[in-house]
């Protein structure tokens, strides 16, 4: 019978025996990885970037879907051909939609490459008119954040998604949000899921801040094909497999009420152009200013888009642990919340060195959770061109 080191013996030799089949594989598939990754991040590197703040005129009498067609003008596929992609490292266009409050003062950004600059301007001006948009400089290089001498404390977490990528959230059509505006009065009375968080922002002091960042890709074939090795699919094929357990479940009878429903969503949901998307929020405050009990308010901040019966967003890797003695015996704590700022800061999640697994929102659901709403201009905080003081907001860091 033989011992755990004779085993163990046995089967390094058999890999040793075999090493000729199997390491000139790996080591091609390594270096791949590697390559891949060098000429990514070179091309990322000649990137030039721009932030573009957007000042927003005192009534927005506009619904989300005029920002439904703003994002679905964002949905660039090309990545370039082949010898673009892997000599030169050329990547699919990304943008980040960001929502942010310094101070309070709530401000609306998206950052893109500067080539998407100039449409992007003309997106956002035939939509919105009455809008000011400018050149903006990057909050986060404001903030000099370093777990190890904490003038400013930090927590953060991502999102992702309660359910498979098919299912959608609650969108502002369930809400009721796309029917024309015609008076100032309906905006007021109209139940925006984005208000809440809007108003939790626009509630912090002066020496904290909130930064909650959307990235977005157009989606395209990263499933796996059944019953193929190499082959890919999009989300549409990822959809019709889920449709179909559903109508297994039911079996030879008659389809539930909410199964139908769940299925009119679903084949809703990929109508419409999808998104790669990431999604993290992080809450940073001064020592004497910086409170825990925000964080429950920042997590439920994407609450108000969950259903019970479909999709819905959950926290994950958040820059806390679970239990206090986790802390003390791997000293976790201050690596996450490096690691959550410098990729916030670099607006990374699709590419290394931040690469995360994404999840997919189509047009209508990111609409819903990043748009202009109406009726705020009381809001505190809430920052219109009526009354913007000057370019940078007076309280930014230094």
């Amino acid at each position: 019978m033989f011992g755990p080191f004779d085993l163990t013996f046995k089967v390094l030799g058999f890999l040793v025996l075999l090493a000729p089949y199997w390491l000139p594989v790996f080591l091609g598939a390594l270096f791949w990885t590697l390559w891949m990754q060098y000429v990514q991040l070179q091309h990322m590197s000649g990137i030039k970037w721009v932030l573009l703040g957007i000042r927003l005129p005192k009534n927005i009498m506009k619904t989300p879907l005029s920002m439904e067609l703003v994002l679905s003008a964002l949905h660039q596929t090309s990545e370039g051909n082949w010898y673009e992609r892997m000599w030169k490292g050329k990547l699919k266009p990304y943008f980040s939609l960001e929502l942010v409050s310094i101070g309070g003062d709530i401000h609306f950004f998206i950052r893109t490459s500067a080539q998407f600059k100039n449409f992007i301007e003309a997106q956002l001006y035939s939509q919105f008119q009455g809008i000011e948009l400018y050149e903006a400089e990057d909050y986060t290089e404001m903030l000099d954040y370093r777990p190890e001498e904490p003038e400013w404390e930090m927590w953060g977490t991502e999102f992702t998604l309660t359910k498979p990528d098919a299912y959608p959230i609650k969108t502002y059509v369930d809400y009721k949000l796309d029917t024309a505006i015609k008076k100032e009065e309906e905006a007021a009375g109209r139940t925006d899921p984005l208000s809440p968080s809007v108003e939790f922002m626009g509630s912090i002091g002066k020496n904290e801040q909130i930064w909650l960042q959307i990235l977005v890709r157009a989606t395209g074939k990263r499933f796996r094909e059944p019953g193929k090795f190499f082959g890919k699919r999009d989300w549409k094929g990822e959809a019709k497999d889920l449709i179909k357990k559903i109508q297994a479940k039911a079996g030879e009878g008659k389809l539930s009420k909410s199964d139908s429903e769940a299925i009119s969503a679903i084949e809703r949901e990929v109508s419409k152009f999808g998104f790669d998307c990431g999604i993290r929020v992080m809450y940073l405050g001064k020592k004497d200013a910086w409170t825990p009990l925000n964080i429950p308010g920042v997590v439920g901040m994407m609450k108000h888009y969950n259903s019970e019966v479909l999709n819905g967003f959950k926290p994950k890797n958040a820059t806390s642990v679970d239990y206090p003695w986790q802390g003390i015996l791997w000293n976790t704590v201050p690596d996450k919340k490096r690691k959550m700022f410098k990729a916030y800061k670099g607006r990374g999640y699709f590419y290394s060195p931040y690469k995360k697994k994404p999840f997919i929102l189509n047009t209508e659901e990111l609409a819903t959770i990043y748009h202009f709403p109406a009726g705020m201009e009381e809001t505190p905080g809430f920052i219109t061109l009526s009354s913007h003081k000057a370019e940078p907001p007076a309280n930014l860091p230094v």
